[in-house]
């Protein structure tokens, strides 16, 4: 049981090891970093404005 043990974290270590060599090499090029969104934001109107337009 104990050599059972020993050989899946022996397998679960190669496997994390080698995800982390695929992740480094495909993020790391800065290249092809990834673009962030831009977002605008739209001014709201003021209250002044709105009342105006209630009352016209």
């Amino acid at each position: 049981m104990l050599k059972g043990l020993i050989v899946c974290f022996a397998v679960l270590f190669a496997q994390l090891a080698v995800l982390h060599l695929v992740d480094t090499r495909l993020y790391s090029s800065p290249q092809d970093a990834r673009q962030t969104a831009v977002t605008t934001v739209t001014a709201h109107k003021d209250e002044k404005d709105d009342e105006e337009e209630i009352q016209s």
